[in-house]
């Protein structure tokens, strides 16, 4: 397994629990409900969206970090992202800022923005698509989150978001002999990106592994299970939130008869 540290908490977050997605209810009207729950008018958080896909791209993703859970089944997730909010405009306006491994044609070249997209949150809407969903609320002004993606997308010195991409991509595609991008110190980009900017705001995401190797499971772990350390951190703030999570994949372990 890889080498993480272990957070102190026996319990899981009881801030972060479970929403189930209505009959015939899409992505971002579950996104529109959590938001009611728990967005608070006196505090300026910043939200991370987590998806799990469905299709053979999120399966190679998801069971790449299969290794940083102590079960060692695959993780529900493949993607990680920033809603980045607008004052009083619904969600559908909303765009979803993050590192895809597929990069669109254009209209920039991706070096020129070290991977960065910014596409509408509608365009994930689909739960057949993206089956698996959790919303987390951090507590640091969007703003300032903002600022550092912007910075992150101006430079590729703090870190190659692209060097990334090409990594998973040949691991995902089976393209060469490369091994778990993950145990390379390569962690998934999108994830990188989001550490990255929320570092420079003074606030580890992922404070059981180092910011070069995260990834969208390593996330959900700090949201679960790392709430003393957050609380204490950020002066008794407590990251919140809401998850559904319906995809599994089939894994059946009979029992063994040992006797002889």
């Amino acid at each position: 397994m890889l080498r993480q540290i272990r957070s102190k908490d026996k319990s899981p977050n009881s801030n972060v629990t479970k929403l189930k997605r209505s009959k015939n209810e899409g992505n971002v009207a579950w996104c529109e409900r959590v938001m009611q729950a728990i967005r608070a008018a006196d505090k300026k958080n910043t939200y991370i969206l987590l998806l799990g896909g469905s299709d053979t791209m999120a399966f190679r993703l998801r069971v790449a970090q299969s290794h940083l859970r102590e079960d060692m089944l695959p993780s529900f997730w493949s993607e990680a992202m920033l809603l980045a909010l607008q004052d009083d405009n619904p969600l559908q306006s909303t765009d979803a800022i993050y590192v895809p491994l597929i990069q669109p044609e254009g209209p920039a070249f991706s070096p020129r923005n070290n991977g960065v997209v910014a596409r509408p949150l509608r365009d994930f809407d689909n739960p057949d698509c993206y089956p698996n969903i959790a919303l987390i609320a951090l507590p640091v002004a969007q703003s300032i989150v903002l600022n550092y993606v912007e910075k992150f997308r101006k430079s590729r010195s703090t870190l190659d978001a692209l060097e990334h991409v090409v990594r998973w991509l040949a691991y995902a595609w089976g393209a060469g002999n490369i091994a778990n991008p993950l145990y390379e110190n390569y962690g998934l980009p999108s994830a990188c990106m989001l550490e990255t900017a929320f570092a420079a705001a003074n606030l580890d995401i992922t404070p059981g592994l180092e910011s070069r190797v995260s990834c969208p499971e390593a996330i959900w772990v700090a949201a679960r299970f790392w709430q003393s350390y957050f609380k204490e951190f950020k002066s008794g703030n407590e990251l919140v939130g809401r998850y559904w999570t319906p995809h599994e994949y089939l894994i059946d372990e009979p029992k063994r008869n040992m006797q002889g």
